[in-house]
């Protein structure tokens, strides 16, 4: 998906290319053929009153042009959709200027206007095919935006009908059946598509999630030879790995549910706290030694980073081991500074700071020092790269756009 900055760059060039082509063509014919009145004396215009008349009409709609532009560019949508609609006006027969309003009225969130001028483009005589696919796109848009699901699906169905190749609907239509849930709808999506690499660890996540849906109906076979073929797709997937633990613990596959969530924590560091919480679901006699053996296991290798770090910490604080935490996090605030969670971590220190946990109140001194000499970001840690979208924690899976892998550090 386009970010805002991305969706305003797009419309400049769009009516940029408007102006050239439409503006310099169809609005020049359409002046010289509109009826006037302005005559001379003897009863006829003069050909310098006409090319005076018609370069003021042609300034003054360039003017508005560049006006609803000007609005774009300072996010004001609706003064940018106020010009617009003049300029439309000039020549009702233009359906890529009502296209372009329908983008800005969904944009704005006015999506019931927008499907209203999308739907008017459509009841068009004489329409080109390539203006109709477009148009319907566009209303399939307008229905996924206001949350009308199932009249997008529909409508994305019904532009693959005409046109099985149109990746924008297939991308469009996969997307949808992901928020909706429906794994097997979406992966028979990608699997009508031609091969491409770059969709290998969709089907992946894709193929997961059927997994699971065949584990929660009793399916224990079906289930293990899908996570075992996502594998396969893409070994590289934390959410498969992740998903295939799960699997293991709740079928009493112990140390092979510690396996797969230590590869996945071996994929990406960043899934630390995913992993640590799947800790949980181990037998409270044994979660101890396991969760004690993975991080010295992996303090040598990991110790200097951050989030390993942070985890760490809270573990030691679990542990009753506050001292050892308290030094750790000092380093880590010195080092690369704190956020929320570096915050949090210094609050329970600070609770547990008490002279019966074996630290003096210079102890508790010292940490409230660095707390307050840290540089501290409070601003989320993560975002999509593909919309935007900020985030408390990394995630497979945007949870505004549904992309997948799309999570990055900011």
């Amino acid at each position: 998906m386009f970010s805002a900055n991305h969706l305003y760059v797009a419309l400049f060039l769009f009516f940029l290319t408007l102006l050239g082509f439409w503006g310099g063509k169809t609005l020049l014919t359409r002046f010289r053929r509109r009826p006037h009145n302005d005559k001379t004396e003897h009863g006829l215009i003069s050909p310098a009153a006409e090319e005076k008349r018609l370069a003021a009409d042609e300034s003054k709609l360039l003017r508005t042009y560049f006006r609803g532009l000007s609005y774009v560019l300072a996010n004001e949508t609706d003064k940018a959709v106020a010009e617009f609609v003049k300029v439309a006006q000039v020549d009702t027969t233009t359906a890529e200027i009502y296209l372009a309003l329908g983008q800005l009225f969904r944009n704005s969130g006015e999506v019931e206007r927008a499907i209203r001028v999308h739907r008017d483009i459509l009841l068009r005589p004489n329409l080109p095919d390539e203006v109709r696919q477009l148009t319907f796109f566009e209303i399939g848009l307008d229905y996924k935006k206001a949350g009308f699901l199932d009249r997008a699906c529909r409508t994305f169905e019904e532009i693959l009908e005409q046109n099985p190749s149109d990746k924008a609907a297939l991308d469009q239509l996969s997307s949808i059946y992901v928020s909706m849930q429906e794994w097997e709808k979406a992966l028979s999506l990608h699997h009508e598509k031609p091969a491409s690499q770059n969709e290998t660890h969709i089907i992946a996540h894709l193929t997961a999630e059927v997994a699971k849906k065949y584990d929660h109906s009793g399916d224990k076979n079906k289930a293990v030879a899908l996570f075992k073929k996502a594998i396969v797709l893409d070994e590289k997937c934390v959410d498969v790995w992740l998903h295939y633990g799960d699997f293991l613990i709740d079928n009493n596959r112990e140390q092979e549910a510690l396996d797969a969530w230590e590869k996945a924590f071996l994929i990406n560091q960043e899934f630390i706290s995913q992993v640590i919480e799947r800790f949980e679901k181990i037998p409270a006699a044994k979660k101890d030694a396991a969760l004690d053996n993975f991080f010295h296991r992996h303090l040598e290798n990991y110790g200097r980073q951050r989030k390993f770090n942070l985890a760490y910490i809270d573990w030691q604080i679990n542990s009753g081991k506050i001292e050892e935490a308290e030094l750790r996090l000092k380093k880590v605030l010195e080092e690369t500074g704190g956020d929320s969670e570096a915050f949090s971590l210094a609050r329970r220190l600070l609770q547990s700071t008490q002279p019966a946990a074996g630290l003096d109140r210079n102890g508790s001194n010292s940490l409230v020092e660095d707390v307050f000499a840290a540089d501290f970001n409070f601003e989320k840690r993560y975002y999509c790269h593909k919309c935007g979208f900020k985030l408390e924690r990394i995630a497979c899976q945007c949870p505004r756009c549904s992309s997948w892998d799309s999570i990055a550090i900011r």
